[in-house]
C-alpha cells in the first residue's frame, strides 16, 4: 500500500463497515496509516488504522462501486 491507494476493512466489525472505503493520506509507517474515509462529506473524517486491518480495493471493487 502507498499514499493515494483506495482501501477497505479486511474484516467487517460493525454494520456498514463493508461500505466504507478510504484513501491513504500517507505511506504506511510503523504498522499504522492515516486514512480519509470516502463518505461524501464536505470534509471527510480521517482516522489512523493498523495496516493489517486494511486491504486494497481491487479493480472489480472499484467498478462495482462506481457503476
Amino acid at each position: 500500500m502507498k499514499k493515494g491507494d483506495i482501501v477497505k476493512f479486511r474484516e467487517v466489525a460493525d454494520p456498514g463497515d463493508e461500505k466504507v472505503w478510504m484513501r491513504l493520506l500517507e505511506d504506511p509507517d510503523g504498522g499504522r496509516v492515516l486514512v480519509e474515509a470516502l463518505v461524501g462529506m464536505q470534509l471527510n473524517p480521517t482516522y489512523v488504522y493498523p495496516v493489517n486491518d486494511l486491504v486494497m480495493c481491487d479493480q472489480r471493487d472499484l467498478i462495482r462501486k462506481t457503476a
